[in-house]
C-alpha cells in the first residue's frame, strides 16, 4: 500500500524519498485498515490539487499587441492649441482651466506661455501665472541654496565633485524651463560654467553627462567651436549620441554648413529618434514621412 501511494503522490510530495515512503509505510502498519482507507484518501486529495497548480502553471503563448515606439498616436496638444484657448476672446472658465492644465505640460513649453500671460488684462489669469512660476523657481532656488551650504564643509574630492555638479545642473535647469530671460539669463548661464569648471577643477574623472552638459551651455552662450568639441568629447566618453545629434545639427546650421545636417538628420533616423525630432530629421531628408506631419506646432518644442 505504501509502495503503491508513493508512486501516485505528485512530484513534489516524494521528496525525501526514504523519509516519504516510511511515513505511508507507518500508516498503513499501524492502523491497518482506517491507515489504508486515509492514505487513499490523503493521495486523492494531493492528486487533484496538483492537477490544480499544473493547469495554473502552464504557460500559454498570445500575440504581442503592435507598440509604436515613435507615439504618434498620443493625444497631445501643441503649444499653438495651447494658446489660442488662452485668448483674450476665450471665456475666463475655459481660460482658467487651460491654463491649469499646462500643470502637466514641461516646464520649457509651459514657461514661456505663463511667461506672456504675467501681463494678462485678467488678474486671475495674471495671478495664478505668477504663482506657477514663483512656486517652480523657488523649488529649484531652495536645492541651489542646499548645495550652496553643502560647499562650505569639509567635503572628500569626490563629495565636492558631486556638489558642484549639481549645482551646475540646477542653474541649467533655471535656463532650461525658461524661468530666466535677458540679463538674468546670461548670468546664471555663467554661474552654471564656473560652477562646472570648478567641478573639472577638483581632479575627479568627469563622466560624459558633465561634459555633454559642459556643451550645451557653450552652445547657449554662442561658442559654438568650443561647444562642439565638448560635445564629442562627451559622446567619446560614452554619451548617448542619439542625445548629441540634433546640436551637432543645430551648430552646423548656425555655422550655414547646411551640407552637414542632412548626414545628422539620417543618423538621428537610423537611430530611431523621439517622434517630433523625427518630424524635423523627415523634414530635412527629404522623407515620404513629412507628407504624414500635419501639426507643426510642434516644431517650436524641439
Amino acid at each position: 500500500m505504501a509502495s503503491s501511494c508513493y508512486v501516485w503522490m505528485p512530484a513534489h510530495f516524494k521528496k525525501p524519498r526514504a523519509m516519504v515512503w516510511l511515513l505511508l509505510f507507518n500508516f498503513a502498519f499501524i492502523t491497518p485498515v482506517v491507515g489504508a482507507i486515509g492514505m487513499l484518501f490523503m493521495t486523492r486529495i494531493a492528486l487533484r490539487q496538483a492537477a490544480k497548480k499544473s493547469l495554473m502553471a502552464v504557460p500559454i503563448s498570445v500575440e504581442l499587441p503592435e507598440y509604436d515606439v515613435q507615439g504618434k498616436d498620443i493625444n497631445r496638444s501643441g503649444q499653438g492649441a495651447i494658446r489660442s484657448r488662452l485668448g483674450g476672446n476665450v471665456p475666463a472658465e475655459i481660460r482658467m482651466q487651460s491654463l491649469l492644465t499646462l500643470q502637466a505640460v514641461p516646464n520649457r513649453v509651459s514657461n514661456p506661455i505663463l511667461e506672456t500671460l504675467l501681463g494678462d488684462s485678467t488678474d486671475d489669469v495674471r495671478l495664478v501665472a505668477f504663482g506657477m512660476l514663483d512656486a517652480e523657481e523657488k523649488k529649484i532656488s531652495v536645492h541651489i541654496q542646499r548645495e550652496r551650504e553643502a560647499l562650505l564643509r569639509e567635503l572628500t574630492p569626490e563629495q565636492r565633485y558631486a556638489c558642484l555638479r549639481h549645482l551646475a545642473e540646477l542653474h541649467w535647469e533655471l535656463i532650461y524651463a525658461s524661468l530666466a530671460q535677458g540679463e538674468l539669463r546670461n548670468h546664471i548661464l555663467g554661474q552654471a560654467r564656473q560652477y562646472l569648471e570648478e567641478a573639472f577643477a577638483v581632479g575627479v574623472p568627469p563622466n560624459s553627462g558633465l561634459v555633454f552638459l559642459k556643451g550645451r551651455i557653450l552652445l547657449a552662450q554662442g561658442e559654438i567651436e568650443d561647444a562642439q568639441a565638448a560635445i564629442e568629447l562627451a559622446v567619446a566618453l560614452g554619451q548617448p549620441k542619439i542625445s548629441a545629434l540634433p546640436y551637432l545639427a543645430e551648430m552646423a546650421f548656425k555655422r550655414r554648413e547646411l551640407a552637414l545636417v542632412k548626414p545628422f538628420m539620417q543618423q538621428l533616423v537610423a537611430l530611431n529618434a523621439a517622434s517630433r525630432t523625427r518630424a524635423i530629421a523627415d523634414f530635412w531628408i527629404g522623407s515620404d514621412n513629412v507628407s504624414n506631419f500635419s501639426d507643426r506646432r510642434f516644431l517650436p518644442h524641439i
